[in-house]
């Protein structure tokens, strides 16, 4: 019992710092960076309310453009409801693999796990 209290002041803080650095001139310069080279989602194509997602968090301020995905809000937030529900479970911190799962766990719960969604065709 213990432990949940201790545990849930810790995840405020860190809540809280991640917002922070969201906010700093660190990741709009990293963000923008990335939304440069291609604003559309890597999962389904889509160039609407891109994002962009961190597939690691080793450190905030030691983000690596690798560790950076481009993708459309519905695609980041279903991703991050399928990691919380446990349907998304990583067997590597690499960053390919990372987004390799997560990318094939999100078109499956869209039905679109077929489809190459960058074809222009």
């Amino acid at each position: 019992m213990e432990k949940e209290e201790r545990s849930e002041p810790i995840q405020e803080n860190r809540k809280e710092n991640y917002q922070k650095y969201l906010r700093s001139d660190d990741w709009q310069k990293k963000r923008a960076e990335k939304r440069s080279k291609r604003d559309r989602c890597g999962i389904c194509a889509s160039t609407e309310n891109i994002d962009i997602h961190h597939l690691n968090y080793r450190n905030l301020h030691d983000v690596k453009q690798s560790d950076l995905r481009r993708l459309c809000r519905r695609c980041h937030f279903l991703g991050h409801e399928l990691e919380r529900q446990g349907k998304i479970v990583y067997r590597s911190n690499n960053h390919h693999s990372k987004f390799a799962i997560f990318k094939a766990a999100v078109k499956k719960e869209l039905g679109i796990s077929a489809k190459n969604m960058f074809n222009e065709s």
